[in-house]
């Protein structure tokens, strides 16, 4: 019969030991169920803790890179809106100096409708604003935009599409052929302006998409590294629960033990 002594139960102190640890593993589990990740602060995991942190950084830094884009696309889809609509004018213009060139036509008339048209390409351009950013006006400057970790922008050169820069101040329908001529003169000077904003969008657009793919991806990853698997969690929990229960039991009846040595007296 192993010795046995009312002092020292050493029973006890290891149904205590296992209870103990069973309890502090059943509270890590409960925690990851509670909070859906294995790694929540350092003392989990200090290396993937820190990792996790850097992923953390990174995404932000992404997200403010998506809003740059998104105002980036925002402004230049506003200039091309404004560009397209002057090369519409244009088309509406080329028509008014082409009939200026047939006999019998009121050519004052014509003149007040082109300078009207002319007239609303200077309210295009002037309409042509986003957040205070005008790409066509030939004011503002070049529009840089995030587009990248560290720092990388992509510069959108800004344009100028007033009456000046398209050679359009003054035009004099009483000589048709000049007239005609600065207007196609100006209607390729809009079209380079449209392929350029246009270059310009697609390049955001593509931007954009990459940046959402890396943000998933790191989201992805974050969560292969700091996210627990409940059903595993949840398992573990109910068998850690159990094995509560039974420790408890044991070190109850561990306890009762010294007990026994009052029957040697009766």
């Amino acid at each position: 019969m192993a010795a046995f002594s009312i002092n020292t139960n050493s029973t006890a102190m290891a149904a205590l030991r296992t209870l103990t640890l069973t309890q502090t593993a059943l509270s890590k589990t409960q925690r990851e169920v509670e909070t859906g990740l294995k790694v929540a602060e350092p003392k989990d995991n200090p290396a993937s803790f820190t990792i996790a942190q850097t992923m953390r950084g990174d995404i932000a830094a992404l997200d403010a890179i998506e809003e740059g884009l998104t105002f980036g696309q925002a402004t230049v889809s506003m200039a091309n809106a404004g560009a397209l609509q002057i090369s519409n004018i244009l088309i509406d213009i080329n028509l008014k100096v082409t009939q200026a060139f047939n006999d019998g036509l009121d050519v004052t008339v014509l003149q007040e409708e082109v300078d009207a048209l002319l007239a609303q390409i200077t309210s295009v351009v002037n309409s042509s604003v986003f957040n205070g950013v005008n790409l066509i006006d030939g004011v503002s400057p070049d529009l840089d935009v995030l587009t990248g970790l560290g720092g990388i922008t992509q510069t959108i050169p800004a344009q100028d599409l007033t009456l000046a820069t398209l050679g359009l101040v003054g035009l004099d329908l009483t000589n048709p052929a000049a007239a005609l001529a600065a207007t196609e003169t100006a209607e390729g000077l809009v079209g380079a302006v449209i392929t350029t904003l246009g270059t310009s969008a697609n390049r955001l657009d593509s931007q954009a998409e990459f940046t959402q793919l890396l943000t998933d991806k790191l989201k992805e990853g974050l969560g292969i590294l700091v996210d627990a698997n409940l059903a595993e969690a949840s398992a573990e929990l109910q068998a850690l629960q159990t094995k509560e229960q039974l420790g408890i039991q044991s070190l109850s009846i561990a306890n009762a033990r010294p007990q026994s040595i009052l029957q040697l007296f009766q």
